[in-house]
């Protein structure tokens, strides 16, 4: 048989194949090392904030709270001043530390529970790395890029980003619209609220804490940071690889030389996934069988038969119950 030359479409599919297989290799260290950052994150995020509630209660007692609320309700908008929050301006005084008065240092920083809070403790650092992170497989499982900015690091602010962010965005309830009654960082938000006195913005009402209390509250933040982290180095070195297959597949002219250079790779690193030509010549780029002649033919069918009238279906059930009682 005559050898199959290589073009684009088989390079795509071939490089998705690849992509893929190396995203799902379960040998990668640094996809162990993001799945067990992520573990992390929903073991001990619920922990952090009993932390966190610890401390409001302590400055917003639920006694204080439940009064207002009854003042609210007889007085309405002028006794509002009681409100679920989840991002809180904790503070300490450093007795042990001076500022450059020789005063007593004051440490604060900003805590937020939010789906998109801040990872660094500033109040306006809002960012959607975290969510993507956290919420990989269910963005990935809805034909999202959880990765959009990742690949694009070093070119923001660009069409193709915007489109992907805003895609996600809206899926996770991130955006002021969310997917088919979706909210997912509204249902992630609501567990993590907890009463507040006071109408103005958190930055405008430090709450007390102790050293030990703010200490580990910065432990919450190098957690989010952590799975951040861990999930940029698994995909940045996927991208590097993938990148490295693309280049190498432009220089192969015939289609077996390609599916030698990934099935190689595979083998390199010991993963069980292999390639032969049928898969890549007979499915399209996402894996769909389209040049199966019975496939076509039974596809065709179908088509024909779904627009068939009641009364035409009945007649045709007949006719076939007929013509096998006379073969009978």
């Amino acid at each position: 048989m005559a050898r199959v030359k290589n073009n684009n479409e088989y390079r795509t599919k071939i490089r998705n194949i690849v992509q893929n297989s190396l995203e799902n290799n379960v040998l990668n260290p640094k996809r162990e090392a993001y799945f067990q950052a992520l573990e992390q994150v929903k073991v001990d995020y619920p922990k952090y904030f009993d932390t966190a509630k610890t401390i409001v209660k302590r400055s917003y007692p639920k006694e204080h709270c439940d009064t207002l609320k009854y003042f609210k309700e007889l007085y309405g908008n002028p006794c509002d001043v009681v409100a679920k929050d989840s991002c809180y301006y904790f503070a300490y005084t450093d007795k042990d530390a001076v500022d450059e008065n020789g005063d007593p240092k004051e440490n604060q920083k900003h805590f937020d529970f939010k789906l998109n809070g801040s990872l660094n403790g500033s109040e306006y650092n809002h960012s959607n790395e975290f969510a993507y992170a956290y919420f990989r497989d269910e963005m990935k499982n809805n034909n999202l890029n959880p990765d959009i900015n990742i690949e694009q690091q070093d070119n923001q602010n660009n069409p193709h980003l915007q489109k992907h962010t805003d895609a996600n965005d809206k899926f996770l309830g991130l955006s002021n619209h969310s997917e088919n009654n979706i909210n997912l960082a509204r249902d992630f938000n609501d567990q993590f609220t907890c009463d507040v006195i006071g109408t103005s913005h958190c930055r405008s009402r430090a709450i007390a804490c102790t050293k030990d209390e703010f200490l580990e509250m910065e432990k919450f933040l190098i957690m989010k940071s952590n799975l951040v982290q861990s999930h940029q180095e698994w995909i940045s070195k996927i991208r590097v690889d993938v990148k490295l297959i693309k280049e190498a597949l432009q220089s192969y002219r015939y289609l077996d030389e390609a599916i030698d250079c990934a099935n190689k790779t595979f083998e390199a690193l010991k993963m069980e996934t292999r390639i032969d030509e049928s898969q890549i010549i007979r499915t399209n780029s996402t894996g769909l069988t389209i040049f199966n002649p019975q496939n076509v033919a039974d596809k065709i069918a179908q088509n024909n038969e779904a627009k068939l009238t009641r009364e035409e279906k009945i007649a045709l059930f007949k006719e076939q119950q007929s013509n096998m009682l006379k073969a009978s």
